[in-house]
């Protein structure tokens, strides 16, 4: 089949920035599956407490047991894990209407609309935002573990670069020069 030659030049054009706004997308999926997940932890009373064993034995032969706070416990976070990209269908994928940046965000904040929505233009797309679902789904099975580890041993103030940046590697690095 014979494309004319501007075809090629306007697909040669057009590829690569599918392909930024397909990582940008992701990498703002990420930081709001990460955000959500820590809204979950920290919504947990900090005095719940669980008993955690593991399979070692110590020198009388009985098995080793620690109390952690339930928000940081295994079981919760695989639970967390399970539900979290749920909420995605509540969020909207939007512009900046001051200087164009792509956003994830959710419509509602405690409840309320979310205060942001007079400053964006939401982008319509013929699924319905339901790739941002898909896209949280698929960084959960790629790094669940990894997620969980983070999220048990690390402090809140670093746990988005760590994930998204560090882990996934999906958001640009200061390094790169790219500003999202």
């Amino acid at each position: 089949m014979f494309f004319p030659k501007h075809l090629y030049i306007f697909f040669a054009f057009l590829l690569p920035g599918i392909a930024f706004d397909t990582l940008h997308l992701k990498c703002e999926v990420c930081c709001r599956l990460v955000e959500e997940i820590q809204r979950n932890v920290s919504s947990v009373d900090p005095a719940n407490i669980v008993q955690v064993s593991n399979f070692r034995l110590d020198g009388n032969g009985d098995q080793i047991k620690q109390t952690v706070p339930l928000a940081r416990s295994q079981l919760y976070l695989t639970e967390v894990m399970e539900s979290v990209c749920e909420k995605m269908n509540d969020y909207v994928r939007a512009t900046f209407k001051k200087n164009g940046t792509l956003t994830v965000m959710p419509l509602i904040l405690d409840g309320k609309m979310n205060p942001l929505m007079s400053e964006v233009d939401v982008v319509q797309d013929s699924d319905l935002n339901k790739s941002l679902q898909y896209y949280c789904e698929d960084i959960v099975d790629d790094i669940e573990e990894d997620l969980i580890n983070i999220i048990k041993s690390e402090d809140d103030d670093h746990i988005v670069h760590s994930i998204c940046t560090n882990v996934m590697q999906l958001c640009p690095t200061k390094n790169n020069k790219v500003e999202l």
